[in-house]
């Protein structure tokens, strides 16, 4: 076949062999570290990071060699086809190398998120039967990995953030870090003596199997535990194909930021776009938003991948994007700074746009685009190169599915082509039935669990997850619409609409809403309902605004529906006047639930304790959403409680119950 890109039935490390080109020797990746210039200084306190970059350079032909190299290794080791090796790891060159290498052998990888505790480690190694880890060496991530595998007998590879850089880079580096005694595991091997292991051993390149496991990703949803997605060869490259498909283009030799992970779909599948198009990519360990602006401030990148937290920071401050070609962005809120993002482009010298777009894990990330050659400005875009969408009436009956064919009319999106993914794997296998489903056409697709619309030139529309509908004296409706009338605001910069459970109405609109500006909280408040009065039907209003600081996310950075609704559940209980939800990461907990109680209910703080998390539970099973472990911080205040209209103010929270 002439064009290499459009044959994705190779495994993943062969289609990238096939589209790499090695002469003339060229960089194909820059890898940079953020190096606080000044180490007293508190960043979390800081708008803009006082930072330098040092990056080094890998060319496409030490690319391969180190591919080739860590394949050897891992024979050494004994790692054979078909062995998962779970992968804890940040944006580093070596994860790379592993990935391609695991593939060349026929190995799995299995990517978990670096920052999950000790028993959702266990967990994620036990669900696959993993016997192998290649982990980061970061303390955090040692002492996780020493609580999930003493005593397992699984092999451990390390490597350090900074292990691509010259020694002379890494002694400077050593001096200036603090001393710790290291977390010692058990049958741990470093990098480097790790590859010297492989010297001599001979690797066989795996033979391609269709629809065989390239590798496990875990889903990246707004609750309950991420789901084990078997992800395949083809799926691996059917990115890449895709844009070839519709003839999108990419210029060789330019710079690509990726600001993705590897360990999540969206940032695996635009790797290899970017690779096997001949683009450079720069890649960093860290995934701070904070970063984006100094990444695109010094490499001046035709191309980057990006989530709508990493587009706010950079539109604080201007920088030239004359180079700008292609920035895609995916994820929850891109919406609410598409305009200001495109007009901060085009006043800043660049002549493209920035290119929403929309997937999940289960579809191999990257579905649905806008690209330079079919945009429009508020749409996801259209299906891309062989996918084919079509939006299903939520009424039907299960086999016998009402297509909708008339524009702009709302229903489930379902999926089909080269990026539907093999199923869920491990313990959430018995979900795939109600995800991957066969169509009377026989093909099998994603049912996508997000309400659409479709417009007459074939534009696709988001417009809310339908498991986050709200239910209303039995009428069903989207938040979309109170969504989009709370934008109008000039000082709202994100809001959330999630159901609230209500014992007269089964659920109502609780609407959470962040700010550009906290002057005048109360002011800008009544703007926002009038905004909503006007905007929006009376039966579909909220119930609850909440002003807030941030929305609680996800590891992954997404929206914590669940969060939010144990947070507006808690706050009904009586004698609660507010209640806020952060995250945890302490291998205990999964929140930290911070209450503030009427004065007159502080009789048993133990006893008001488990009657609210008792509470929690039973209106958890209602409104079917899981609320996890949690540790309360419940704080008395004096404040005369009232179930009438009433705001409260606390730091930058202003509630306002209606």
């Amino acid at each position: 076949m002439d064009n290499n890109k459009l044959d994705i039935k190779k495994t993943k490390y062969r289609y990238l062999m096939d589209n790499l080109k090695l002469f003339p020797i060229k960089p194909i990746m820059k890898y940079t570290i953020p190096v606080p210039k000044d180490p007293t200084i508190d960043e979390s306190k800081q708008e803009f990071f006082d930072r330098n970059y040092p990056d080094v350079t890998i060319t496409n032909l030490h690319f391969k060699h180190m591919i080739d190299k860590t394949a050897k290794a891992l024979v050494a080791m004994g790692i054979k086809k078909g062995d998962i090796v779970t992968i804890c790891q940040t944006n580093t060159p070596e994860m790379f190398y592993m990935d391609y290498a695991l593939n060349k052998i026929g190995a799995i990888p299995n990517y978990i998120y670096p920052n999950v505790t000790a028993d959702e480690m266990k967990y994620y190694i036990d669900e696959l039967d993993s016997k192998y880890m290649f982990i980061l060496d970061d303390a955090p991530i040692r002492k996780n990995v020493k609580q999930a595998t003493d005593g397992t007998g699984i092999k451990i590879i390390s490597s350090s953030v900074i292990e691509s850089f010259p020694q002379l880079f890494k002694m400077v580096a050593s001096k200036k870090m603090p001393k710790e005694e290291p977390i010692k595991l058990e049958n741990e091997i470093k990098w480097e003596e790790f590859i010297k292991n492989g010297k001599n051993a001979l690797v066989l390149e795996d033979d391609y199997v269709p629809n065989s496991v390239c590798s496990y990703v875990h889903s990246s949803g707004t609750s309950s535990i991420p789901k084990a997605i078997m992800i395949s060869n083809e799926n691996a490259n059917c990115v890449p194909y895709n844009y070839e498909v519709d003839k999108v283009k990419w210029n060789e030799g330019k710079l690509g930021v990726q600001t993705i992970p590897q360990f999540v779909q969206f940032g695996s599948a635009t790797t290899q776009l970017l690779l096997c198009n001949n683009v450079c990519i720069v890649i960093i360990p860290e995934m701070e938003p904070k970063n984006y602006y100094d990444l695109i401030e010094k490499y001046k990148p035709s191309y980057s991948f990006a989530t709508p937290s990493h587009a706010r920071e950079l539109v604080k401050r201007p920088v030239d994007m004359s180079n700008s070609k292609i920035l895609g962005f995916g994820g929850d809120g891109f919406d609410d700074i598409e305009k200001n993002l495109n007009e901060y482009i085009k006043i800043n010298g660049g002549n493209s746009y920035a290119y929403q777009g929309y997937g999940s894990t289960e579809m191999s990330a990257v579905a649905v685009v806008n690209t330079p050659k079919t945009h429009k400005v508020g749409s996801l875009g259209k299906p891309i190169g062989d996918t084919k969408a079509i939006i299903i009436d939520t009424d039907s009956e299960p086999g016998n599915y009402n297509i909708i064919n008339e524009p702009n009319k709302i229903g489930e999106l379902c999926l089909t082509g080269s990026g539907v993914t093999l199923g869920y794997a491990g313990n959430s296998k018995d979900q795939n039935e109600k995800v991957f489903v066969k169509h009377s056409d026989g093909r099998v697709y994603v049912h996508m669990g997000d309400f659409i619309s479709k417009d007459e030139d074939g534009f696709l529309y988001y417009h809310g997850r339908i498991k986050n509908v709200i239910t209303r004296k039995s009428f069903t409706f989207s938040p979309d619409e109170i969504v989009k009338a709370i934008m109008k605001h000039p000082k709202v910069k994100q809001c959330v609409v999630i159901p609230k459970y209500s014992k007269e109405e089964g659920e109502t609109p609780s609407a959470h809403i962040v700010l550009n500006d906290y002057e005048n909280k109360e002011q800008t408040l009544s703007e926002i309902i009038d905004l909503v009065n006007q905007n929006v039907q009376e039966f579909h209003r909220p119930t609850d605004y909440k002003i807030r600081d941030q929305i609680v996310r996800t590891r992954n950075n997404k929206n914590n529906i669940t969060a939010l609704k144990i947070e507006d559940t808690a706050s009904m209980y009586v004698g609660v006047i507010d209640s806020k939800i952060e995250t945890l990461d302490d291998g205990t907990y999964d929140y930290c639930l911070n209450i503030s109680l009427d004065s007159k209910y502080n009789s048993d703080i133990e006893s008001i304790t488990n009657e609210i998390d008792d509470y929690l539970r039973e209106i958890s099973n209602i409104l079917k959403f899981e609320v996890g472990k949690i540790k309360y911080n419940i704080k008395v205040l004096d404040v005369n409680y009232s179930d009438s209209d009433q705001s409260f103010e606390k730091s930058q929270i202003f509630v306002k119950h209606i």
